[in-house]
């Protein structure tokens, strides 16, 4: 808490009242009249009668006021100090009333006592009543005492201030009269161009002035004028001496630097200079300089244009080749040295001397030659040489484009090197399954036919084989991985041996004496090829005998489906690449009736399936009376593709077939097992309508001479369910299994050809 200022006590002014000459006259006449002897006791009697006066008034009066004082026109006779205190706090309420007045520099202020906190000291004011008639000098204070108490004595109340509230009063009137002093500076105006500004005195108040006046005027009542005084205030800075620097800020800025690298070259215009340029003016000296991060931005178009990327060494898997590319130092711009050689050239006066060729700096590869070339070799021996799948003596070499299709080079996460090889194990699998289409092959009984009425052994059985793909793909996988090039890389696949069920038969007893069941469907309408083609592959069916237990394959039966194999063009059903069917010239085109129409009586006489496959489009052929129904058929495309069945009647069945315009007959004999078959109608749904506009393309596989060929009818897509349960003699369910099946729609298709 800031102690309030005080003003310098006033005086004490006490008026006395004492004898008269009449009186000292008449004293004198007594002493000559009366003996000495009666004057000295007189004397002493006034004497102790005083004294004891005083010891009673002085006691009387201890700790009050004396008879006599006044503060201002209030009476504090005989008051204690805290009756003093009260009475004195209410006598000087609004004390003082002047109003205090500061004037100077043309201008004058006027403030009220509360403006500056100025007011009675109570507690001084107090004290001071009590002081009078005690200074502890005894004749000093008796003497004082009674002229008081005869003369009395006023006593003018001490003031306070606040000396904060009169520091505001200083810093208000400052604010009015101060025109402090401007001093020279470098400005940069709108165009970028500095100058100098022009510097002027200035004046001030005298504050520490204004302050002790304030407060000696303060100190008494009346409070008198104040007057404020003002001082120069000179400036700092002139424009001498900034004269130099702003020189060199022109030097700077006035002319281009220009920049060169090779055989472009780029000009920091004045504009851009002036842009770059900074003042600073915080110390005595100022300093005027190029900004180098303006200068960096500036340079930032500029090092991107310069900027030539390293080039990493790498290895690239193409089409059937692999290559590498060497590694190749880059460069890009030295910023920093480039903004140094800027600032550097911006000081000189001359043009020539203003060129800065800029440093460039050198930028390695992150990827060497030496650490991608194992890589390299590794993939590039893979791909020339090749990697051979194989399986005993069958061996199939996969290169070229074949290899290419399944392996890249990536980053090596963790590897000896940046690069790595990767397989794509998808696309291995296919080529492994491709590979695994010409080992597969499914296990063979030894097959039996009819041969001039004789039960006779045509073929002899033979193991199944089945690559597993996975495992084989693992084991390409780690071989490639561990190789290191040079040599044909050499994978065996792993495959699955099945040892045929049925070597050999007694062939002596077989009896066949029952019709199983049979189907039937009309090839009225087919072409002379395809007519061939059905009557030839029904005539290879014919009289083949299976033994109990054994599966019959149709594509085995049928053999090649090749031109060399005495077949014929017709057409077939292929994807066309985009995700759709359409119909084709195929050799052996028509075969899918003899295996569809096998497929009814085998579905008709209860024989369990093992494999059947439904056609891409259905055919309405073969949903017709006798044996067909909307759903039922049955497709083969060797390798992938077959209609597989099981004797599973516990005795041989003899596959009788007949053929000849307008239907193929395949009837099953053998022994009536004495099962009962209910079939379902077949459950149509999802139907997806097709278009009946016709569909025209062009074949080179049809000679020109051919014309317009009908290859589909328009045929709606649909999913078709039929359900069918063997059951034995004893009512036992020994089957139960569903013909499911779903075709897409097809169209009113039509070729010409324009082939010879």
């Amino acid at each position: 808490m800031q102690r309030p200022g005080i003003a310098e006590p006033p005086m004490v002014h006490a008026a006395h009242v004492g004898p008269t000459d009449t009186e000292r006259r008449s004293t004198g006449r007594k002493s000559r009249q009366n003996p000495i002897k009666y004057i000295a006791v007189a004397l002493a009697a006034v004497l102790v009668l005083l004294a004891g006066l005083t010891v009673w008034y002085q006691a009387s009066h201890g700790g009050r006021v004396y008879q006599g004082v006044k503060v201002l026109n209030t009476d504090v006779s005989g008051l204690s100090r805290d009756e003093a205190r009260a009475s004195i706090t209410s006598a000087t309420v609004g004390y003082p009333p002047d109003s205090i007045r500061v004037a100077g520099d043309g201008r004058d202020w006027t403030f009220s006592p509360a403006d500056i906190g100025l007011a009675a000291d109570v507690d001084r004011t107090v004290d001071t009543a009590l002081a009078v008639g005690r200074t502890g000098n005894f004749v000093a204070d008796l003497g004082s005492q009674v002229r008081t108490l005869f003369g009395g004595a006023r006593v003018t109340p001490s003031l306070q201030y606040d000396p904060a509230r009169l520091e505001a009063i200083v810093a208000r009137i400052a604010a009015d009269v101060d025109r402090p002093a401007v001093d020279s500076r470098l400005e940069k105006g709108e165009d970028g161009v500095v100058r100098v500004t022009p510097s002027s005195v200035g004046s001030l108040l005298d504050r520490e002035a204004l302050r002790s006046a304030l407060a000696a005027a303060i100190a008494g009542v009346p409070i008198a004028e104040v007057s404020a005084r003002m001082v120069e205030d000179a400036p700092e800075v002139t424009e001498a001496a900034l004269q130099a620097t702003h020189d060199h800020a022109l030097l700077l800025t006035e002319q281009s630097v220009v920049l060169k690298s090779g055989e472009t070259a780029w000009a920091v215009e004045p504009a851009n200079l002036r842009g770059m340029l900074t003042l600073d003016q915080s110390s005595g000296s100022p300093v005027a300089a190029l900004d180098g991060e303006q200068i960096a931005a500036f340079l930032g178009p500029i090092a991107e244009e310069v900027y030539v990327a390293p080039v990493d060494a790498s290895v690239t898997v193409g089409r059937g080749e692999v290559t590498m590319g060497e590694e190749a130092d880059g460069s890009e711009l030295d910023v920093p040295a480039a903004v140094a050689a800027i600032q550097k050239a911006a000081t000189a006066a001359v043009p020539e001397e203003r060129a800065v060729t800029l440093p460039m700096k050198a930028i390695s590869p992150a990827v060497h030659n030496d650490q991608v070339r194992p890589v390299f070799d590794k993939a590039n021996s893979l791909v020339t040489e090749g990697m051979r799948l194989y399986f005993r003596d069958d061996g199939y070499i996969l290169r070229g484009t074949s290899v290419t299709g399944f392996i890249d080079v990536a980053p090596a996460q963790g590897g000896p090197g940046p690069l790595q090889i990767v397989v794509d194990e998808d696309v291995l699998a296919n080529r492994v399954a491709g590979v695994a289409g010409y080992i597969n092959r499914p296990t063979q009984d030894s097959r039996f036919r009819m041969v001039n009425g004789a039960p006779t052994k045509v073929a002899e059985a033979r193991d199944g084989l089945k690559v597993d793909v996975a495992k084989s793909v693992e084991r390409a996988v780690a071989a490639i991985e561990g190789y290191a090039g040079g040599d044909r890389l050499q994978v065996e696949l792993d495959t699955i041996v099945t040892p045929p069920t049925i070597v050999d038969a007694d062939l002596s007893n077989i009896q066949t004496p029952h019709m199983l069941a049979y189907g039937q469907t009309s090839y009225a309408t087919s072409s002379a090829n395809r007519a061939h083609n059905v009557e030839l592959g029904t005539s290879k069916i014919n009289g083949e005998l299976i033994p109990p237990g054994g599966i019959f394959s149709t594509s085995e039966a049928v053999g090649d489906l090749t031109l060399a194999a005495g077949y014929k063009m017709g057409f077939a059903i292929v994807g066309n690449g985009q995700g759709g069917l359409t119909t084709v010239p195929a050799e052996a085109g028509g075969i899918c009736q003899v295996s569809t129409t096998l497929f009814h009586a085998v579905f008709r006489g209860g024989l369990e399936i093992v494999e059947r496959n439904w056609h891409s489009y259905w055919i309405s052929t073969y949903g017709q009376a006798p044996t067909g129904l909307r759903g039922l058929d049955a497709t083969i495309a060797p390798p992938y593709k077959d209609f597989r069945f099981k004797n599973n009647t516990g005795n041989w069945i003899l596959v009788k077939a007949t053929w000849g315009k307008p239907n193929i007959r395949f009837e099953l004999w053998g022994t009536n097992p004495g099962w009962s078959v209910q079939i379902s109608d077949p459950v149509i749904t999802n139907i997806v309508k097709t278009s009946q506009a016709e569909v025209v393309e062009y074949s080179s596989e049809l000679p020109a001479s051919s014309g317009k060929v009908r290859v589909e009818y328009a045929q709606d897509g649909f999913t078709s369910s039929i359900h069918r349960v063997v059951a034995d003699a004893s009512g036992n369910v020994i089957d139960d299994w569903s013909a499911n099946s779903r075709y897409q729609p097809a169209r009113n298709r039509f070729l010409i050809g324009t082939g010879r």
